[in-house]
């Protein structure tokens, strides 16, 4: 009788065991993508250039560039997911707020202080975005 329950109780551990295994292996991805996701870490800066931060809002990737040894000069942006880079140099580098201004007249304004990117083009209403993760 003894042999009986020590199997019944072997095979309750055991399936503790493969559940927990289980569990976890499901689990660690989500746990290293949340903890991997706190510092992005992507370069869209132009060739030679030199990344100062990385930057993500709710709908762009964001790099601030600029020569090495210098003040940051450019943004360096793509829609999230999107593989199309745009830079732009910076018509106001004074930290925290950088600015930069498109051909068009768009006005990427981007406030480190307050997570901040706000996008106003010529003509329209201003569009602001939350910074997600920065480095």
């Amino acid at each position: 009788m003894k042999n009986v329950k020590f199997q019944f109780n072997y095979q309750r551990v055991l399936k503790v065991a493969l559940l927990s295994l289980v569990t976890f292996l499901l689990l660690a991805p989500v746990a290293n993508a949340q903890t991997s996701g706190a510092k992005p870490k992507f370069f869209i800066c132009s060739e030679g250039m030199h990344r100062f931060a990385t930057i993500v809002t709710t709908k762009h990737d964001i790099n601030l560039c600029g020569e090495p040894g210098q003040e940051a000069s450019m943004l360096a942006f793509r829609s999230t997911g999107q593989s199309q880079i745009t830079s732009l140099p910076l018509t106001s580098s004074k930290h925290p707020v950088y600015s930069a201004v498109t051909s068009n007249g768009t006005i990427y304004k981007l406030d480190t202080n307050q997570k901040l990117l706000t996008i106003t083009p010529k003509e329209g209403k201003a569009s602001k975005e939350k910074v997600v993760r920065s480095d």
